[in-house]
């Protein structure tokens, strides 16, 4: 071991670990966060944050397996943009799978769980009023995110896992410039649980395809003209 160096620093012992952690969560938070195109390195990403070259790199080849960071031929790193296709495909998924979920929810969940849901919904009204976009984005994860896991299928939890930075990026971009529409976003999350409550089942799916039909529109089309009328969607999904 080197004079003076810490136990285990060298060897991938805990502060080396403790190192590439924190490398990989602030680079990802500013990924996520700034939705930056700007041309990035492991150098500027390393002197911008202050963390040694070592620990950016893991991060760089960490981030770059699960799709936040890709190389550009000779002109470094930067966030990989979400194709048409891509979103598509990201919401016919989940469309497969939240429709069924509701579905198989509905009436059958018990007070504590439907007071769990209700109290994200009441505070994503807060966030709505007071455009507070981060905290809502976090708050629209975790709304999905609970829904699968009170269905218990640890697939489609675990599916639903995995795309949580792209729901992230996705829930960004189409608020970030119509924060209005958080508000309508959020009547649309308690419409999902209204049904799921009242026992009807038609009623809790058609609300759950007309959300993210909404949601699939307007993030191809985030100036709006296919229309902000999303019961008209319903229609459609159903």
């Amino acid at each position: 071991m080197k004079p003076n160096s810490s136990p285990g620093y060298e060897d991938g012992g805990p502060k080396r670990v403790l190192l590439r952690d924190e490398a990989y969560l602030t680079i990802k938070e500013f990924l996520l966060t700034e939705e930056s195109e700007e041309v990035l390195s492991e150098r500027t990403l390393a002197s911008r944050f202050k963390l040694g070259l070592a620990p950016v790199r893991s991060a760089v080849e960490r981030l770059r397996a699960e799709g936040l960071l890709t190389a550009m031929m000779n002109s470094g790193l930067r966030l990989p943009e979400i194709t048409a296709r891509e979103i598509l495909d990201f919401y016919e998924m989940r469309m497969v799978i939240e429709v069924h979920v509701v579905a198989s929810l509905t009436g059958k969940l018990s007070d504590d769980q439907l007071k769990q849901l209700y109290a994200i919904l009441d505070e994503q009204d807060i966030c709505a009023e007071t455009r507070n976009t981060n905290r809502y984005h976090q708050l629209d994860l975790d709304f999905h995110t609970t829904l699968a896991e009170l269905h218990g299928n640890s697939e489609m939890v675990r599916t639903l896992q995995q795309m949580r930075d792209k729901m992230y990026r996705l829930s960004r971009r189409l608020h970030r410039i119509h924060p209005e529409r958080l508000s309508l976003n959020a009547q649309q999350h308690r419409a999902i649980v209204d049904a799921i409550r009242e026992g009807e089942i038609d009623k809790s799916r058609k609300s759950m395809q007309a959300h993210l039909a909404w949601g699939r529109a307007f993030t191809l089309d985030p100036n709006g003209r296919m229309g902000g009328d999303w019961q008209r969607l319903t229609v459609a999904a159903g």
